[in-house]
């Protein structure tokens, strides 16, 4: 307020609901009692009080004082100090705008609240320690409606780490927040909780992330009938997402990764070690991709840029040093499953 009464030229008080100078161009008199506020409190009109009234009421000058409305209610007072034939414009001018202030600040705090509460209902839902009453009510709370069937995709894009305001992941996504829940998560993974049709226009939208950002992972969860089956896939999401994801990525092909991630990690670490610790980072990426491509000699070649006798070469080497052959069925097997151990917590955080 100390601009607006620089500029206007005059004094400027703000009082609360109690009638308590909260605000004023005069330091001195902030914490003290205003009278006059007190009784445009009380009736809702306003006060003009010419300097001989003022005199008979208590901390009280003369000037104009308004009522502050909010919703219908008076929330408070703004006073202008001076004569009312004088500067009784100006105060309905610095009234309106004190209301578009006060308007402002609840529409923030309401956002603020309601970004809060998805933040709860997303992290009990991936703690498994969300009801289907307790996801209903505190929808109604966040001011938005998903119902089934579900769909579920969370995405790690590193563009996403820029957008500060919740509102902004909803742009990004292009998602309704009366529609949908959109959080992320202390891991900068941004997880999505979408009903009905809404979930088509979003996958399409995850698409185009992955095709501009090479760095982006999206898993696509699935959808699911009823609330007990979208925590059950919430809980295998979050498995799912202890490997690194690069791409679009179905949780239905990571069932092998997803159960193995609910190992204990002194086992996983173990295991991995024990099958793979003798091989170099470039017999395990040449596993990778013979593995990704079935198997199939050609194809993996192709993708790792090398001739098919050096591949060759490379798996006899692993047969060599871990005593299994990923030619053979059950070497292969072995081998594929310690590969997803050493992959489990990879590029996550702290935990």
């Amino acid at each position: 307020m100390d601009d607006i009464a620089g500029r206007l030229g005059v004094s400027v008080n703000i009082m609360d609901e109690r009638g308590v100078i909260i605000a004023s161009s005069d330091r001195s008199r902030v914490g003290g009692a205003h009278g006059g506020a007190l009784h445009v409190l009380s009736t809702g009109m306003p006060l003009s009080v010419t300097a001989k009234e003022a005199r008979s009421l208590d901390g009280t000058r003369a000037g104009v004082n308004l009522p502050l409305w909010l919703n219908g209610n008076v929330v408070g007072v703004v006073g202008v100090r001076g004569e009312p034939r004088e500067v009784g414009e100006i105060a309905r001018a610095v009234a309106r705008l004190a209301e578009l202030m006060v308007m402002q600040e609840a529409f923030l705090g309401e956002a603020g609240w309601r970004h809060r509460v998805r933040q709860q209902i997303m992290e009990d839902l991936l703690a498994a320690r969300l009801t289907e009453e307790g996801f209903r009510q505190r929808q109604q709370l966040a001011g938005c409606r998903v119902e089934a069937p579900y769909s579920l995709f969370a995405l790690r894009h590193a563009p996403a780490a820029g957008y500060t305001e919740p509102r902004d992941l909803y742009r990004l996504l292009e998602v309704d927040e009366r529609s949908a829940l959109v959080v992320a998560d202390a891991a900068g993974v941004v997880w999505t909780v979408t009903g009905g049709s809404t979930s088509v226009a979003l996958r399409y939208r995850l698409s185009g992330l992955c095709a501009a950002h090479p760095d982006t992972g999206v898993l696509d969860a699935g959808r699911v009938d009823d609330f007990g089956a979208l925590t059950e896939l919430t809980g295998q999401a979050r498995f799912a997402l202890r490997r690194r994801l690069v791409g679009e990525v179905r949780l239905a092909d990571l069932e092998l990764p997803v159960l193995l991630a609910r190992l204990d990690p002194g086992v996983r670490v173990e295991t991995a070690e024990r099958v793979l610790g003798a091989l170099s980072a470039e017999l395990r990426n040449t596993l990778r991709a013979y593995f990704a491509h079935d198997c199939g000699v050609v194809e993996a070649a192709h993708a790792l840029n090398v001739h098919r006798n050096t591949l060759a070469y490379r798996l006899g080497r692993v047969a060599e040093l871990t005593g299994r052959d990923p030619r053979a069925f059950q070497d292969a097997v072995v081998l594929q499953i310690a590969l997803h151990l050493a992959e489990i917590d990879q590029d996550q955080p702290p935990r």
